[in-house]
């Protein structure tokens, strides 16, 4: 237990220093910082989120069209920025291989959690920005909204581990990801309640695409009993679990294909 305990401790202060590296190469002391870590998600979410209210009614489906808009395009933007910052992020930052506490599996940890930490900071501070200023009510059940959230990191971050393992393996990757991240937009549950969905339907979204049960709990979380909510915890936590060990299973294997130009 006492190596246990040691291993962590490295461990924990081996994250730190890929986190705070990371910090420093992408945006270094200049202008805000840090802050752009919770900025850059904020960027891309207000403008967005203003169009909408302004193009739709205010009320879409009996919900409020700001607080639909909200809850789909903030969670996205966690899977697309977790996911697209795991490209070649083994290779970029190869030369920390070097030293002997640093493995790949690190090097994913430090860039895509600083992203995970940074867009779901940029999820809290939009929420209560809107809340403020009368736009979104407070939630029903506030720790359901929380968990959603946290489960929609999960499924980023153990889709980012194939992205990261394979992208090393192929350059592939490179080019089908980005069309792949646009196509699961229009399915992963941002446009869509599940009771919205044919039966049939329903039933295979619920199957086959995670990020669905995430999003309900969000919606749940916010508006209560005033929809059916479908979603399954247990389900999630073993699919993503399974996800999460066969990316871990390909990242521990991929010193071999790193080529450093």
């Amino acid at each position: 237990m006492r190596n246990l305990l040691r291993a962590w401790a490295v461990q924990k202060r081996v994250w730190g220093a890929l986190i705070m590296r990371e910090i420093q190469s992408r945006w270094g002391r200049r202008n805000l910082g840090f802050a752009w870590v919770v900025g850059e998600p904020l960027i891309f979410a207000f403008p967005v989120i203003a169009m909408w209210s302004q193009i739709r009614s205010p009320v879409e489906h009996g919900f409020p069209m700001i607080g639909l808009i909200w809850s789909g395009y903030l969670p996205l933007l966690v899977f697309r920025h977790v996911t697209g910052n795991a490209m070649y992020v083994v290779r970029t930052n190869a030369a920390m291989l070097y030293h002997q506490s640093v493995t790949p599996l690190d090097l994913v940890v430090g860039r895509c959690g600083l992203e995970v930490m940074g867009n779901l900071a940029a999820v809290a501070m939009s929420y209560f920005v809107f809340y403020f200023l009368g736009l979104i009510d407070w939630p029903a059940n506030v720790s359901l909204v929380i968990v959603g959230n946290l489960y929609m990191a999960w499924w980023a971050f153990s889709v980012a581990l194939f992205v990261a393992a394979l992208s090393e393996r192929t350059d592939m990757v490179e080019h089908i990801w980005p069309p792949i991240s646009y196509i699961y937009m229009p399915v992963s549950g941002f446009f869509y309640l599940a009771e919205w969905l044919p039966t049939p339907i329903r039933d295979l979204a619920l199957t086959v695409m995670p990020s669905v049960h995430a999003y309900e709990m969000i919606r749940s979380g916010l508006w209560g009993s005033s929809f059916q909510a479908y979603y399954d915890m247990e389900y999630l936590t073993g699919i993503l679990a399974v996800l999460t060990l066969v990316g871990l299973w390909l990242v521990r294997d991929v010193r071999r294909y790193v080529e450093i130009d």
